[in-house]
């Protein structure tokens, strides 16, 4: 009776499978991924080899960006079925999520060589170059495929991001729009479309400040910016800036205009220059007029990664007692910032700065932060800065060493077009060589409201007592600093 039984369990097990199959497939047709993913597994308990239930499941991983497992997946399924052409496509687009271009474009080669005119092949060739970032490379390989397969809105799409990476947005926005018209209801389509359209669409800004610290140092701040396009590759801004600050002992104002142009050069480089004008007038003081400027150059050598250096002549007026003596702040700085597919970023840079007072003033910063779940970051953020006249007693925050080393934590929450952003940190500041490291800590929240390509409401605060922020000259001891803000950002 035993032996019975045993067969007859074994029967039905066996009969599992093919029965969960169908109906986990059917799950993933409808988008129903939470129960595709529970079918599938249920199929490979029963029989670990089942080559449709592993490929659906390293695709949903994939999608759900456990890109890692998605890969192991998927080189268990090579050695099982070593000549699918579909299973190699999709093997190599998760190799370029994950930041493997080269092998990416390498096994997308291996596809090729036996299907030259694959279309999703071509696709995942040209976007693993251009995210490697052989933009120029990758805009012939798109062209190629757009030669065989000219209607094909993957392929338009892909050539429409690559010319946005390079700066050039109004050829981009046209393989986009033919995107768009072939495939209404496509996602990426959609977004790269609405992407071009925003930076080539003249834009207003507008964003109010107030902030205020223990010292007793305050500012109100009001901001307004005009963006629009000055013909192919060329975008303009005008700015205009009000700021009223006051002391225990003073107030002040200053206000002014400047523009700036940002062209593009090709290859993934931009040039920035501009100048404006800035008049400083302290209550019961002299006013001045101070010339303002910048120049900079940016680099995009990958679609991830960038390097700018900077030159800036500006008004020196953070506070009552600064917009009463009227310095301008001359300052060089160079930039870079690097961020992986797989949510993996490093920022940072350095750079001079020499007030018209005769100090001069260096720093540095780097920032590491990696993404270890939706919305959710973690990471560490690191300054050195010091003067050369340390606590000169001439009304801003001078000492001979600065230094901070911080652990961050920042939280991202979005539904539809509502956001939440909460950022913290904690960690150990010194202030003056030799000087005891004191505990340091920040805190901040905006909630952001969007609409449209390139529109946004956002009202955010924080809370500090890093002495970064400082203005006077006393003790870090006890200093606070909070700041609260609304920004609005409206397309044309």
């Amino acid at each position: 009776m035993r032996r019975w039984l045993l067969l007859a369990t074994l029967t039905l097990v066996g009969r599992a499978s093919p029965a969960q199959l169908p109906q986990a497939e059917a799950a993933f047709e409808r988008g129903d991924h939470r129960a595709a993913r529970a079918g599938y597994e249920a199929v490979l308990r029963q029989d670990s080899s089942n080559v449709r239930a592993l490929y659906r499941l390293a695709v949903l991983d994939s999608w759900e960006g456990h890109l890692e497992r998605s890969l192991a997946r998927f080189v268990r399924l090579r050695r099982q079925e070593p000549h699918d052409l579909d299973i190699m496509v999709a093997h190599a687009r998760v190799l370029a999520w994950a930041g493997d271009n080269r092998a990416s474009e390498r096994l997308h080669d291996s596809v090729l060589a036996r299907e030259p005119r694959r279309r999703d092949a071509l696709a995942g060739k040209a976007r693993a170059v251009a995210w490697a970032g052989d933009l120029h490379r990758a805009e012939q390989l798109w062209r190629e495929a757009l030669a065989a397969h000219p209607d094909d809105p993957e392929i338009l799409t892909g050539l429409a991001q690559t010319l946005f990476w390079q700066g050039r947005s109004d050829l981009a926005e046209s393989y986009a729009t033919r995107a768009r018209q072939l495939a209404p209801g496509d996602r990426a389509a959609r977004d790269v479309l609405g992407l071009v359209r925003a930076a080539l669409r003249p834009e207003l800004a507008t964003a109010s400040a107030y902030a205020d610290d223990s010292d007793r140092n305050a500012f109100f701040a009001q901001d307004g910016w005009f963006t629009g396009s000055l013909g192919r590759d060329t975008r303009a801004t005008l700015h205009g800036t009000w700021r009223r600050a006051t002391d225990p002992a003073r107030r002040g104002a200053s206000f002014g205009a400047d523009g700036h142009v940002i062209t593009a050069l090709g290859r993934g480089a931009v040039l920035r220059a501009g100048a404006g004008v800035r008049r400083l007038e302290p209550d019961g003081g002299v006013s001045r007029t101070l010339v303002t400027g910048q120049l900079g150059l940016g680099i995009r050598p990958a679609p991830f990664a960038s390097l700018g250096l900077v030159y800036s002549r500006t008004a020196f007026d953070e506070t009552a007692v600064l917009i009463e003596r009227g310095y301008t702040l001359d300052g060089v700085d160079l930039s870079f910032d690097v961020a992986s597919r797989g949510g993996v970023a490093l920022s940072g840079g350095g750079g001079a700065a020499w007030l018209s007072e005769g100090n001069r003033r260096l720093s540095g910063v780097i920032a590491l932060t990696t993404r270890v779940r939706r919305g959710l970051e973690l990471g560490a953020f690191a300054r050195l800065m010091g003067f050369r006249e340390p606590n000169p007693g001439r009304g801003y925050f001078a000492p001979d060493r600065f230094s901070l080393l911080e652990a961050r934590a920042a939280y991202d929450w979005r539904r539809e077009r509502w956001g939440v952003r909460a950022d913290g940190g904690v960690g150990v500041q010194q202030v003056g060589a030799g000087a005891p490291g004191q505990t340091e800590w920040h805190a901040g929240l905006a909630l952001t409201r969007r609409w449209g390509a390139n529109n946004e409401l956002s009202l955010g605060g924080s809370y500090t007592n890093s002495a970064a922020n400082r203005t006077g000259t006393a003790s870090a001891a006890g200093f606070r600093y909070w700041t609260a803000g609304l920004r609005l950002r409206q397309g044309l």
